[in-house]
């Protein structure tokens, strides 16, 4: 009996032995708690969701995170889904709040403008008013001594907001970069000029190119290296001025974003195009991505009630309240000739609304991606949702608006997996086409599920993916991963001296053997002639 108890005690100790064994392998290397600081530039959109989701990641790995925002959207920090986890500190800006959103708000305007002027808006809303708030924080004593008191390991800064850097320097600690938006090869989305970015066949940001770029492309597409560079130099300006006023440090501000840790970009080889990695360039697409929950009742009674021909949701987010009405309506119409029933986002008010159409300024769009009933989402291009369409392998009709979007509706033709409208074609007949050639065509799903498939093929979530390597920069830092092909000027980065020097050595090498041959020529001239004539 004795015997016994002691071999099923023993049989007990190793099954204890076997999950600690288990458990500890199968979680992620743990470093006693980090103390993270997090700034996704004011605190607002898709770029404050996906440092959010990294920030979740963080915080389960027993990491403590503290997000920087701004007065103007301090609701965040009133948010129970985002106070239970985060700490918040909050700067105030020099105007009203008010103004704040009026900034933003004239980029939304130009939803349907041209895409220079697009760019042209965003580079007077970044340059000018988040410099003046960068002076704001730097200059503020108190705010930056607090930050200071609060031992921070690490921040975490969004690529398009360059104060970032500046008050990891002023605060002593290490930076890296959060890019929310595709293209990770690109000088428009590390600022990294080390060799790797060739326009032959990477296409630049906000261009909406492929990698199989025409000729005419491949020419529009290297400009755009240029334009984006001389608009990243305009932005950097005020920088440098900080800098000084404030006594940073020494180097200048392109030197301080070169310097930072790694970049944690928002994309995936699953849809990307292609291209070489530097290595500190750390693909973690999908960060906001995350399985479906159950939808309210008055949402999935009308999902189940389309039957067979199913539902398509349509998500417009902020950008159709100043646009002209034939727009809507074109919309409006083309839902109104479906046999599917329709989920459509929307802020404007719409009169006559279609039988067959269910209006809300809110939706839970990642829930009813999961839905079985849904059958396509049409949406203006955001990596976010384009992503949560993957996980849900949900095929895409696409009508980019702006920056980005562009880009992201190019991978969807691309890779087949839905279809992509240029919005200057838009209209009820162009809409109605598309969705029911998506709808219908079952090759499109197929494409989209074999997508899906290879984003899900991994070890880990993306968020996760993109905690680790926080962490792991908390622990040992990211420039043993640097290049030193940003240190070298454009001659000696292309080689351009060594092509020279060969050239050159070829020259002379030409130029000695054309002489010798020359002179062995007229040698044997001269004495075949002078034969001749003593003959």
């Amino acid at each position: 009996m004795k015997n016994m108890v002691a071999s099923s005690l023993t049989g007990i100790q190793v099954l204890k032995v076997l999950v600690v064994l288990t458990l500890f392998i199968s979680s992620p290397e743990q470093v006693s708690g980090g103390n993270v600081l997090m700034n996704a530039v004011l605190g607002e959109g898709s770029h404050f969701y996906c440092m959010a989701a990294i920030g979740e990641s963080l915080v389960r790995w027993n990491h403590s995170v503290t997000m920087l925002i701004s007065n103007a959207f301090e609701h965040r920090a009133k948010d129970e889904k985002y106070s239970r986890l985060f700490n918040f500190e909050v700067f105030n800006h020099t105007v009203p709040v008010e103004e704040v959103h009026h900034q933003f708000d004239a980029f939304n305007r130009r939803a349907f403008s041209s895409a220079t002027m697009q760019l042209l808006t965003l580079l007077e809303i970044m340059k000018d008013g988040r410099a003046v708030d960068c002076d704001n924080i730097l200059g503020d004593q108190r705010f930056m001594k607090h930050l200071k008191d609060s031992s921070y390991d690490i921040l975490v800064y969004d690529v398009i907001w360059f104060c970032g850097p500046l008050i990891a320097r002023s605060l002593g600690i290490p930076y890296l970069t959060s890019i929310s938006f595709p293209s990770p090869c690109t000088y428009g989305s590390t600022n990294l000029r080390d060799g790797s970015m060739n326009p032959s066949y990477v296409p630049e940001v906000f261009t909406g190119f492929t990698n199989r770029m025409t000729f005419g492309q491949r020419i529009l597409n290297f400009l755009q290296t240029f334009l984006i560079e001389f608009v990243a130099y305009d932005m950097m300006k005020p920088y440098d001025v900080l800098i000084k006023k404030h006594g940073v440090t020494k180097d200048n501000i392109k030197d301080v974003l070169s310097q930072n840790e790694l970049f944690l970009v928002n994309t995936d080889f699953a849809h990307e195009f292609p291209c070489p990695l530097h290595p500190k360039i750390k693909p973690v697409g999908g960060l906001t991505t995350r399985p479906s929950s159950p939808l309210p009742p008055e949402l999935e009674d009308f999902m189940e009630s389309s039957g067979d021909y199913g539902v398509v949701i349509c998500t417009t987010g902020t950008y159709f309240t100043d646009v002209p009405i034939n727009i809507v309506k074109a919309f409006s119409e083309a839902f109104a000739r479906l046999p599917q029933k329709v989920i459509w986002q929307l802020t404007a008010e719409l009169e006559d609304i279609p039988d067959n159409v269910k209006v809300l300024p809110w939706v839970p769009q990642n829930d009813l991606l999961g839905h079985p009933k849904t059958k396509v989402l049409m949406y203006q291009g955001g990596n976010n949702g384009f992503f949560e369409a993957i996980y849900h392998a949900v095929p895409l009709v696409t009508f980019p608006i702006h920056a980005d979007q562009y880009d992201v509706g190019a991978r969807v033709e691309a890779k087949d997996i839905g279809r992509n409208i240029d919005k200057r074609t838009i209209s009820a007949d162009v809409l109605l086409e598309a969705l029911q050639d998506v709808i219908s065509n079952n090759s499109y799903r197929e494409a989209m599920q074999r997508v899906s498939a290879i984003f899900h093929d991994r070890p880990e979530p993306p968020a996760d993916r993109a905690a680790f390597w926080v962490q792991h920069a908390m622990k040992y830092g990211g420039h043993y991963m640097h290049s030193p092909s940003y240190e070298m000027n454009f001659i000696q980065r292309n080689l351009i001296d060594v092509y020279l020097f060969i050239g050159s050595f070829l020259f002379a090498v030409c130029w000695l053997l054309y002489r010798v041959l020359n002179a062995l020529f007229k040698f044997c001239f001269v004495r075949t002639t002078q034969h001749t004539k003593s003959e």
